[in-house]
């Protein structure tokens, strides 16, 4: 019976491990086959994933194929930017006229993208040329203004009781007044005419209160002049300045950055009219040199300086002030925001400052001409938010745009194969090409090649003259010739310091950008300028020319006027 059950156990504990070993292999069956249905999902969605990729590279192709041959067209939109009071409509028309031509061609998405682009430069011709029209306004005003005081001056001289007292309005008494009476103290002694200033009857219907003057019909001239000085915002000093024959127009900018670039701005005035600038807090005074002839109050010299430091006011008062949230990590020091923006300091007096950090955010504020402050505050978020190395490269307003269809064709196939090649970012605006990109090197490689194509494909338009010696840049960039040839709308100047190079833009045939060419090309030969640099420069600027003539590729262009420069052969570089 022992041996019976022990049998019997044997046999059951058989049993149980056959059990066992059939249940461990349909688990791992049933493994084999949750892994092969895994496999077979994994696969299914890197299918999926595959065609979605080729669909989306599809669609970016043609869209790419679609904004490429549209690139002449938006070229032809651009054109509208650079409308005038006179053209406006003439240029909206013909926007309109090629959005309905070419809309109909497109796809959805590159249609609303033209669209969207047409109506951007649309609307900003329209706010240009609504600031002209304001500025056409006031300069007409002003105009017709001193045109009046003229002649109410030549009628005084030949009038011994004209005028016998002056009206201003009931808010500008006590600035003619001044404190204790000094200013009209001050006005009786440096026109020398008694000034009645009534002491009550302030209350009149047309908001006027009449100060009687006394004296000589000079004196009394003098004193009303004076007067309407002081009401428009001047001081006493700016009276016994106006008595020694000094021009001075009030400014009112009451901003002290304004009233810094408006110093900028005045720095080319001396060298332009001969005669001495002081920039006040109220005004701005013409004097005549040491020595010089005072300007005569009725020529028209001294009309045309009224009209051209009025024009520089207003552009001081339309300067737009803009802000950039910059990230602490980028290091926004001044320094490294005036290396940023360099060429649009010198060209456009841009102001960019760095302000106390908030946290990890540190303000820069910028100002300067409008479209010169948009690029600016795009260089800085580039630079300072995104942490990427930028370059910029200034042109003569619109000229990139304004290249033929052919040609812009193959610039902007150029740049983007540039884009490619550098992994780079390149943006074009009226007054800037701008390079943002994560290697510092590749964009300043990229900045070098743009300069090139710029002189490829715009010889007459653009020089580039580097190899600049450090006392050869300083005195370029502190010349007043060339400071003040530069301030010309057809004319741009930059310097680079890093590169020691100097970039001058403007066409040829111009008169200000042919007297810039000469101007830094007299600094060169009195040994501004290495040797080396100018005979590079003239080999390269040969180079240009026959390049475009031959139909070479501007890097191969670049490439042999390098090469030339080197030996200085000009010849060379031609062939």
């Amino acid at each position: 019976a022992q041996q019976q059950l022990q049998v019997q156990q044997q046999l059951q504990q058989q049993a149980n491990q056959q059990l066992h070993r059939q249940r461990q292999l349909e688990a791992q069956q049933q493994v084999r086959e949750e892994e092969e249905k895994r496999k077979k999902h994994r696969e299914e969605m890197l299918r999926q994933n595959r065609e979605a990729l080729q669909s989306r590279k599809k669609l970016d192709e043609e869209k790419r194929k679609q904004m490429a041959a549209l690139s002449s067209t938006r070229a032809a939109i651009q054109k509208v930017r650079l409308a005038t009071p006179q053209n406006f409509d003439e240029l909206k028309k013909e926007v309109d006229d090629i959005l309905t031509a070419e809309l109909a061609k497109c796809g959805p998405e590159a249609a609303n993208i033209l669209f969207a682009e047409a109506e951007k430069h649309v609307d900003f011709a329209r706010q240009r040329v609504e600031m002209q029209k304001e500025q056409a306004r006031k300069l007409e005003s002003r105009r017709l203004e001193m045109q009046r005081i003229r002649t109410e001056a030549a009628t005084d001289a030949a009038d011994p009781t004209a005028p016998m007292q002056v009206e201003v309005p009931v808010a500008a008494i006590g600035a003619v007044l001044g404190r204790g009476g000094n200013t009209l103290k001050r006005l009786i002694a440096a026109t020398g005419c008694p000034i009645d200033v009534p002491q009550q009857g302030w209350s009149s219907p047309n908001g006027l209160v009449s100060i009687s003057l006394g004296g000589k019909a000079k004196q009394r001239r003098l004193a009303k002049e004076a007067i309407h000085l002081i009401v428009d915002g001047g001081d006493a000093d700016d009276v016994a300045a106006r008595i020694k024959g000094a021009l001075i127009v009030p400014h009112g900018v009451g901003h002290p950055g304004r009233e810094e670039w408006l110093e900028w701005r005045l720095e080319a005035v001396e060298f332009d009219t001969g005669l001495k600038v002081q920039l006040t807090r109220t005004s701005v005074r013409l004097l005549p040199k040491e020595g010089g002839p005072a300007l005569d109050d009725a020529s028209e010299e001294r009309e045309a300086c009224t009209e051209l430091i009025e024009g520089i006011v207003g552009d001081a008062q339309a300067l737009v002030e803009l802000s950039v949230d910059a990230k602490g990590e980028h290091e926004p020091t001044n320094e490294r925001i005036a290396l940023a923006l360099g060429p649009l300091m010198d060209q456009h007096g841009v102001l960019a400052k760095a302000l106390k950090p908030e946290d990890d955010v540190v303000p820069i504020l910028v100002l300067g001409p409008p479209d010169a402050a948009r690029d600016a505050a795009a260089i800085l978020w580039a630079r300072f938010v995104q942490g990427k190395a930028t370059a910029a490269i200034i042109q003569v307003k619109g000229r990139i745009q304004a290249m033929s269809e052919l040609m812009s064709k193959d610039f902007d196939k150029d740049l983007r194969a540039l884009e490619d090649d550098c992994e780079v970012e390149i943006t074009q605006s009226d007054h800037t090409l701008w390079i943002a990109g994560a290697d510092e090197e590749a964009v300043a490689e990229a900045r070098k090649t743009v300069c090139e194509m710029l002189q490829f494909y715009l010889a007459e338009d653009f020089l580039l003259l580097e190899g600049l010696t450090k006392e050869g840049l300083q005195q370029l960039k502190e010349d007043p010739e060339l400071r003040t040839i530069a301030r010309d709308p057809e004319c741009a100047v930059a310097f680079d310091r890093a590169q020691s190079s100097a970039w001058v833009c403007g066409p040829r045939r111009r008169p200000a950008a042919a007297a810039a060419r000469r101007r830094v090309e007299a600094l060169a030969r009195t040994g501004g300028v290495s040797a080396e640099a100018v005979a590079a420069e003239a080999a390269a600027e040969a180079a240009a020319v026959a390049g475009a003539a031959a139909g070479v590729p501007p890097q191969e262009a670049a490439a042999v006027a390098a090469a030339a420069g080197t030996k200085g052969s000009v010849a060379a570089a031609a062939a």
